[in-house]
């Protein structure tokens, strides 16, 4: 903004004449987007509000889980202060996943504190008992949602960059709200919930909650009788989920409307400015009548090359339009295949800074052999992969069509007449080279003096024959006497890549063909045409591609074992943490099927979300496991009878905080306009992840739980369980 409001005094310093015109704005694409996270935030507050009514069925229940959503958001700006962070696109993303999150504790100790008055015992009596009850599960849960992104704090690279607020953002929201549920949640529920008060709606609410978990009692004790069968269905569907997971197409960044489009434009190498810019006139004559164009402007001789040019298409603001960017890009490229003179290709600006410009693929060979060995297998690749049918466009960096001259010197002819090489070389070098031989200045500038012969002798390589060049004797000799001149193809510049010889290949994908998967189809076609001696790298967006990916899934990686370590501290076990985790590939199922099926990809912005779903999911393994363990200390119950009654009593509240999470991020997948594709990535993450990993919860985990937790779970046994984890500790 400091740039814009710098126009007015740029305008006024610039000579009589002159103007400055605002062609495009990439600030309305940021503003934008932050005015729709907004409008997302309060959607999302709305909608989780309902839902806790509609579980609940009274308005006072729904007032103290909703103090935790202002408390926790105004606790969160004061830690992002105390951090020097800003309020932009991520922090606002992560405060709409927030609203969600931060109501599930304070759901979970209200529904808890009701249960107790419904059974008889008075508000505040009912508040302590669900305190002693939930404590350490709220702290529990808490924990190992700070601790999920505790691995996005510490990463490098574009991911750490961009992340690492969004982090800071969703962690302190969750810390905030568990001390809302530890202190202020029960309190108010002391306060406000009255034994006895039940109206018509609640009474008919409660009703249907006891028909429907005395039929999951059911269906969940028939299942703990085929526990061998679970446990196949299990490894199968964490098997087809890697298959899956495979399989699904990959990018940085799912490509966003910007509001605006680019196009290179490339003339055959020997075009002047003149030829190039009179086919970007007809470019632009062919697109002036675009019904959503705002502003047009194109810039001949970009790059330094007169036979190079970039357009830019500026559109009008995302409500006043009915087509969408890529509507309007495939328009574009229609419009601009009748232009023959030239290859234009119409591209979206990257949606991630630092992801580079240019077009989305970029795969570079290397080589230590000759240039034109070089050529020769990148256009091999080009031309296979062009006729694959994936790519609008695939181009080779490195082309011989340049025009070279070779003089070659007769010098024994040239000694016989006296005229030295040395004295042939200056003279060319001085009539068709463009090196400065002196300098003038001109108001306080320095300017270089460049000779040259006319263009009709620089344009014609016989006339240089005609070139007189003094001998030693003082004669003058024609050069077409002792020079022959030889014309050959050449590039116009040899490209090094790492120090070696290189070509890059660069490609714009058709519609449907994410970026990583048109890089696939490049590596696959590469893969046998390559010679020894070759190497592979990648620049631009593809770089970022593949070093972020990988960052993703170490990061992704080190977020399970941190939560497996808090866990198993907070449970003193490592069987609790290990039960609590097998929901965990399960709902990441949920989440492959979706973005297999074309719903979505896998990019930096779904990966980032399947590290947010371990965090939420874990916390309904957490709810069953605790109190299961609870019930079997202070009932004497088996396995089977502790987490069939705790998976009865926590059924209610673990829909309820899945549902509030789930539809709370619904506004994420309905958005349209500026940043509506990151949004939409997260939040199809979160409501598939989610909703197909509580449905696995409550039938996995209780049968994992049968399977693998201790037999025994009393006093004594606990103390002996102790001891063995300290002597396997001490023996590790």
């Amino acid at each position: 903004m400091t740039v814009l409001a710098e126009l007015p005094a740029i305008q006024d310093s610039l000579p009589e004449g002159m103007t400055v015109t605002l062609m495009y704005d990439a600030t309305e694409q940021i503003a934008a987007s932050i005015n729709e996270v907004l409008r997302t935030i309060i959607e999302a507050t709305l909608i989780v509000g309902v839902i806790i009514l509609l579980f609940l069925g009274s308005v006072r229940s729904v007032l103290m889980p909703l103090v935790a959503i202002p408390l926790s958001l105004v606790g969160v700006l004061f830690i992002l202060f105390l951090m020097g962070y800003s309020i932009n696109l991520l922090t606002l993303l992560a405060m709409v996943l927030a609203i969600g999150l931060v109501v599930d504790d304070a759901i979970i100790v209200v529904e808890n504190v009701q249960r107790h008055i419904d059974d008889g015992t008075s508000p505040m009596q009912a508040a302590f008992r669900s305190m002693r009850e939930l404590s350490t599960a709220i702290i529990a849960m808490m924990l190992t949602l700070i601790a999920v992104f505790l691995p996005l704090l510490f990463t490098g690279g574009l991911t750490g960059a961009l992340f690492r607020e969004f982090a800071v953002t969703l962690a302190g929201a969750v810390f905030i709200s568990g001390i809302v549920a530890l202190t202020i949640s029960p309190m108010m529920a002391a306060r406000l919930l009255k034994k006895g008060g039940e109206n018509r709606f609640q009474k008919r609410l409660n009703s249907g909650f006891t028909r429907f978990e005395g039929w999951y009692e059911r269906r969940l004790s028939s299942s703990l009788d085929y526990l061998p069968v679970t446990a196949l269905i299990v490894v199968v569907l964490i098997g087809v989920t890697g298959y899956l997971f495979v399989k699904t197409s990959s990018e940085l960044a799912p490509e966003e409307d910007s509001g605006a489009l680019f196009s290179f434009v490339n003339a055959p190498s020997y075009a002047t400015s003149d030829y190039t810019q009179k086919y970007v006139d007809q470019m632009r004559e062919l697109t002036k009548d675009l019904p959503e164009l705002d502003a047009n402007f194109s810039i001949t001789g970009f790059g330094g090359q007169t036979n190079s040019a970039i357009m830019l298409w500026a559109f009008d603001d995302w409500a006043e339009r009915d087509r969408s960017q890529a509507e309007i890009q495939g328009d574009l490229q229609g419009r601009l295949a009748p232009v023959a003179g030239l290859q234009a290709f119409v591209f979206a600006p990257p949606s991630l800074p630092g992801a580079g410009g240019g077009l989305p693929i970029s795969f570079v060979l290397q080589s230590t052999g000759d240039p034109s060995q070089v050529y020769e297998v990148a256009d091999q690749i080009r031309q296979e992969a062009q006729a694959s049918g994936r790519f609008i466009v695939v181009q080779n960096s490195l082309n011989f069509d340049t025009t070279q001259l070779v003089v070659r010197i007769d010098r024994d002819r040239a000694a016989a007449l006296n005229l030295p090489a040395s004295q042939i070389g200056t003279t060319l070098a001085l009539l068709v080279g463009d090196g400065p031989v002196s300098q003038f200045d001109r108001d306080s500038n320095s300017y270089d003096v460049i000779m040259q012969a006319p263009q009709e002798y620089r344009d014609n390589p016989e006339r240089l024959g005609e070139v007189y060049v003094r001998a030693t004797t003082g004669e003058m000799v024609p050069l077409s006497a002792v020079i022959e001149v030889e014309t050959r193809a050449a590039p116009a510049s040899i490209e090094q890549f790492n120090q070696l010889n290189s070509a890059t290949i660069t490609a714009l994908p058709i519609p449907g063909v994410s970026t990583g998967d048109g890089l696939a189809i490049i590596e696959e076609i590469a893969a046998p045409l390559l010679p020894a001696g070759f190497f592979v790298e990648y620049s631009g967006q593809s770089r970022l591609e593949k070093t972020e990916g990988n960052t993703i899934a170490v990061a992704f990686a080190l977020a399970i074992v941190v939560i497996y370590l808090v866990l198993a501290a907070q449970f003193e076990s490592f069987r609790d943490p290990l039960i609590i985790l097998m929901s965990v590939p399960l709902s990441i199922f949920g989440v492959i099927v979706p973005l297999n099926l074309g719903l979505g990809t896998l990019n930096i912005y779904t990966q980032v979300g399947l590290i947010t779903l371990i965090g939420l999911i874990t916390k309904h393994g957490i709810l069953l496991v605790e109190f299961a363990n609870q019930l079997r200390h202070d009932k004497g119950l088996s396995r089977a009878e502790g987490i069939i009654a705790s998976a009865r009593q926590r059924l209610r509240p673990i829909l309820m905080t899945t549902a509030a999470t789930a539809l709370g991020v619904v506004p994420l997948m309905t958005a349209d306009g500026a940043g509506a594709a990151a949004r939409f990535a997260m939040g199809l993450v979160i409501f598939a992840g989610i909703t197909v990993g509580t449905f696995f919860t409550l039938f996995v985990v209780p049968a994992f739980y049968a399977m693998l937790s201790r037999k025994e779970l009393t006093p004594d046994a606990e103390e002996a369980v102790r001891e063995d984890n300290a002597a396997a500790l001490s023996q590790t």
